[in-house]
């Protein structure tokens, strides 16, 4: 894998960036890299960086997406008696 040094950046895209980050529970490096992803990933990766690049609300979506009109067989709670001792 490579790496970037980018030089020069204006101070208040910087500052976007790192509140985009936090926002997103990343670090600055890891919301760039997720944009730089998104953005060029090679048409065969596409999906793969779309996942990636994605934050954990927005997983969480996707799954719930995906999963819309899929019933789930949930067996029943059994519930168990518990004795307590006399104090």
């Amino acid at each position: 894998m490579g790496s970037v040094t980018i030089r020069n950046l204006n101070d208040a895209v910087k500052r976007n960036a790192r509140l985009a980050a936090a926002r997103n529970g990343r670090s600055l490096e890891a919301e760039l890299r997720a944009l730089l992803e998104r953005s060029y990933a090679d048409s065969t990766d596409d999906r793969v960086a779309r996942l990636r690049a994605m934050t954990g609300a927005e997983a969480v979506a996707h799954l719930i997406k995906l999963a819309n009109g899929v019933e789930l067989d949930i067996p029943p709670r059994e519930h168990e008696e518990i004795e307590f001792p006399e104090l």
